[in-house]
């Protein structure tokens, strides 16, 4: 079995480690490890403006009308006012009036254009680059940026992925596989080990185990799978044995949910930045919901609202702390939606133009990069593909977008497939 298969393996259903087997793993490993009290931290990767991202999903798609490129006046701007910003000249839906106040620390794209209007090809292609390939099964963006950046801090995942959906390592293989938080509310769960074991029985167990395991790695050495099993559970006990652990439990600032919003996106924004704050070098949260065929103008004042307090609070706070400078935030959906609002009171699939909202490591503050045209339909000046997006993030990483990695068959893959850094987006 190749790395790309067994990358999925044991994982929910999704392409990466499920946060069960990846601790359970770490209960039974077979590495006899010490305490780990005190944060390692490594070296950063030469290069770049930035050290962290945090990809904040739209999944469905959002209207970029109503959001981040208002159309007031026009026979396709909808139900929803615009409204002025912190940012001379920028408008935001009325819905967003905690992130308008954040525009100067931010910058929009609009005028992302692509030909995916499907979901699902839609969505691959804006987490690993690529269209999908039957043959292979791409990295996603936040395996490749771990596997050119590698830790911050050596105790925990470098990739944590929060919510219903992920994408993983492809043929990179599980080293730099997400960590998958599914709910929030159980991101604790398994990581702290029953307080009916104490730490001496606990470390008695391990090194056991690592006796046992040790003559069945012994006799395997070529197979893939038991070097990934053992990975898999030293990294995992490491993480138990980390005071860092505690980043993934939001309760410990549980104040803070007035302002990120109790709700599940409010939670896993808060866990994200607590995460940045102890070295995750990316971490993606999820808000599904945008998939407004139906009831558009019903049902995005909600989700609007959600995403307004979770992601002007997490820049609010990261600003504060002075991570936002070396953190990239990046917000937006696989595509936008319909300038002609449909019979059913919705907007539906249109990948030809939409936005994105970008802030934090090594972007400008208070810009907007392209424009669509006057109804929103089609990218006026500066359009922008995936490829162009991407290759921006990584060169604000300090990576280059055009190196290759090679699939288990020897193929050539490149990080970027095409694509320009935007170079007018970086401060």
């Amino acid at each position: 079995m190749n790395r790309t298969s067994k990358a999925c393996r044991d994982c929910d259903g999704r392409d990466g480690l499920s946060r069960r087997s990846f601790l359970r793993a770490g209960a039974l490993s077979f590495m006899g490890l010490g305490l780990l009290d005190l944060l390692r931290v490594t070296a950063h990767a030469a290069g770049g403006s930035c050290d962290s991202v945090i990809l904040v999903w739209l999944a469905g798609g959002p209207s970029h009308i109503d959001t981040f490129d208002p159309k007031p006046g026009q026979p396709t701007g909808g139900d929803f006012k615009a409204i002025g910003t912190a940012a001379n000249g920028i408008q935001l839906c009325e819905h967003f009036p905690k992130l308008a106040k954040q525009m100067k620390l931010a910058s929009l794209v609009r005028s992302l254009t692509n030909k995916e209007g499907s979901h699902e090809r839609a969505t691959y292609q804006m987490h690993t680059g690529y269209a999908p390939l039957g043959s292979i099964k791409h990295p996603s963006l936040g395996s490749l940026v771990i596997k050119e950046k590698g830790k911050i801090n050596e105790d925990i995942p470098a990739y944590v992925s929060i919510g219903r959906q992920a994408f993983g390592a492809g043929f990179l293989g599980t080293e730099v596989a997400p960590f998958l938080i599914g709910d929030p509310n159980t991101a604790t769960q398994n990581i702290y080990h029953s307080r009916e074991v104490p730490e001496k029985r606990f470390a008695d167990r391990v090194a056991l185990l690592n006796k046992l395991d040790a003559s069945f790695a012994a006799s395997h050495k070529e197979a893939a799978e038991v070097a990934d099993y053992g990975f898999q559970f030293q990294e995992a006990v490491k993480m138990m044995r980390s005071r860092s652990k505690d980043a993934f439990d939001y309760k410990k600032e549980e104040a803070k949910l007035k302002d990120y919003g109790a709700s599940e996106f409010g939670k896993s924004m808060l866990i994200a930045k607590r995460l940045i704050e102890q070295g995750v070098r990316f971490v993606e949260v999820s808000l599904a919901g945008w998939d407004t065929h139906q009831d558009n103008f019903k049902r995005l004042p909600e989700l609007c609202g959600t995403l307004d307090k979770g992601l002007a609070t997490l820049i609010e706070d990261l600003n504060a702390s002075g991570k936002l400078a070396r953190t990239l935030v990046l917000c937006l959906g696989e595509f936008g939606r319909t300038p002609k609002i449909n019979g059913q009171g919705g907007r539906d699939h249109y990948p030809r133009v939409w936005s994105a909202f970008m802030a934090g490591g090594g972007v400008k503050g208070g810009y907007v990069h392209g424009a669509s045209d006057a109804e929103g339909g089609a990218p006026k000046d500066n359009p922008v593909s995936p490829g162009d997006l991407h290759a921006t993030m990584f060169e604000l990483l300090g990576v280059n977008h055009a190196k290759e990695h090679f699939t288990n068959q020897g193929r050539p893959i490149r990080i970027v497939d095409k694509g320009k850094a935007i170079k007018e987006l970086m401060a």
